[in-house]
């Protein structure tokens, strides 16, 4: 008897391990170690491969030992802690045959100091900051090394900062725990010292709660990552190749709010193309994942070819209308994906068309109705391109929303008729209307979405009547 999961057969003996974040985002490149017991012993078993890209592993109990039935998880892996958030045993015959067992890890504690404020990134924890007193001699340019090392300990009076994780080279910082600068700064040594004694007590109970999570964890030596003036990186549009790059910036040029939002998810974020300013604000940004970057870059072409035809489409009439798209372009895009994806098929019957429609919904936006997989699944790259392509400022109403709502009365029109779609269309804006009056987070009644829905049910009458006619062939 086998479990054939994910198109692969596994025998009884077959664990399939995935590691993940407190996010339930796969850990890659894990080391994974089981600590197996038995009914008389137990043995540290050192997993030969490491996390795929999924954060997924296998291993074969019957080529270690025959009396396993219980073990728990622990992995070696650079940032993160040994043992698991919610550290349990887990029952050998639960995941038989191949039954996913998942665990979840936390990152350990990383310091981020730009010359002004102590920021301490803990997930799953929110990050903390403190201020300190400005650091004198504090040349951003001229910084080389960003990455140092700081060993915490209880009682201490200061802290080192390393160049090394070895923590043999001592760096010129040291953070003294103390809210008045006695010692004297030379410059060889930038010391730093906290603002005031309330922060400063603060960060004392901080410290004391991490060494104690190290000691439970697995970080034994309470080693962390100490950034200085570090860059934070952001995504960015080339709009001339529809490409886009990974830039950093100086912390400087960040908010506060982007700041500790991309240090608690650890996220990356693309810039929205109308960002003119000099400090990158939570408004100018939105998350995009690698994965979605390698479709838009064609590092990745293994996705619904419709979604390549629409960036090419994006692409290409941005060289038409350059940063001045009209505001009725939701149409000739909604059109251009469903004529695309007509002409795919060898034939046009009434079916075909209703796929093509159900397709291109699917893949614009999530929805109740049709969930969120063929979104994902790629669909999202064509969200990101548009709406860096096409609106012209932040809250312009010429956004991808309006090609949802072509596009799903097109398809309501075609299937359902004429009176079904425009029942739909008003009903939806009034239930918008209502959530908004209750508080909701709701655009409320938008005309201009009925004025999208009305050029979506005028399209899917005219794809009846070509259909009728025979006019695809």
């Amino acid at each position: 008897m086998s479990n054939k999961e994910n198109t692969r057969e596994y025998s009884k003996d077959t664990l399939r391990i995935q590691i993940v974040d407190f996010k339930d985002n796969p850990i890659e490149d894990a080391e994974v170690i089981l600590l197996a017991m038995g009914q008389r012993e137990g043995q540290k078993i050192a997993l030969p491969d490491k996390t795929n890209s999924q954060g997924e592993t296998l291993f074969n109990i019957q080529e270690h030992i025959k009396n396993i039935n219980r073990f728990e998880i622990t992995i070696n892996r650079p940032d993160y802690y040994s043992y698991p958030i919610n550290r349990n045993r887990k029952i050998c015959r639960s995941y038989e045959y191949g039954h996913l067992c998942v665990e979840s890890f936390a990152k350990i504690p990383t310091f981020y100091f730009n010359g002004k404020m102590l920021n301490i990134s803990q997930c799953p924890n929110p990050t903390k900051k403190y201020a300190l007193k400005n650091l004198l001699n504090q040349d951003s340019n001229n910084q080389t090394q960003k990455e140092y090392y700081i060993q915490l300990q209880e009682n201490s009076i200061h802290f080192k900062i390393y160049k090394d994780e070895n923590l043999t080279q001592e760096s010129e910082y040291v953070l003294y725990l103390d809210s008045n600068q006695t010692t004297t700064q030379s410059k060889e040594n930038k010391n730093l010292h906290f603002d005031n004694d309330d922060t400063l007590k603060k960060f004392e109970k901080e410290i004391e709660s991490i060494v104690k999570m190290n000691e439970k964890k697995g970080n034994i030596q309470s080693i962390h990552k100490f950034i200085i003036d570090y860059d934070v990186p952001l995504v960015f549009l080339n709009k001339d190749t529809g490409r886009v790059n990974i830039t950093d910036l100086p912390y400087s040029r960040i908010s506060q709010e982007v700041l500790t939002n991309k240090l608690e998810s650890n996220k990356l974020y693309i810039v929205k193309s109308w960002f003119n300013g000099q400090v990158v604000e939570i408004d100018d940004v939105r998350p995009i994942s690698l994965q979605t970057m390698d479709i838009i870059n064609r590092k990745d072409m293994s996705r619904n070819p419709l979604i390549y035809k629409a960036l090419d489409k994006l692409i290409k009439d941005y060289k038409v209308y350059k940063d001045n798209f009209p505001q009725d372009y939701y149409v000739e895009f909604g059109r251009y994906m469903v004529e695309s994806g007509i002409n795919e098929k060898k034939t046009t019957t009434y079916g075909d068309i209703l796929t093509t429609l159900n397709k291109c919904c699917r893949l614009i936006t999530k929805s109740k109705i049709f969930g969120d997989v063929e979104h994902k699944n790629g669909g999202i790259a064509i969200f990101h391109l548009y709406e860096n392509y096409v609106p012209k400022y932040n809250g312009d109403e010429n956004g991808l929303d309006k090609v949802s709502h072509f596009l799903f009365s097109a398809l309501i029109s075609f299937s359902n008729g004429v009176g079904v779609a425009n029942i739909a269309s008003v009903g939806n804006e009034i239930a918008d209307w209502v959530k908004q009056k209750l508080g909701e987070d709701s655009t409320g009644f938008d005309i201009s979405d009925i004025k999208a829905n009305n050029a979506g049910i005028s399209y899917g009458v005219e794809l009846q009547i070509r259909t009728l006619k025979g006019l695809f062939q």
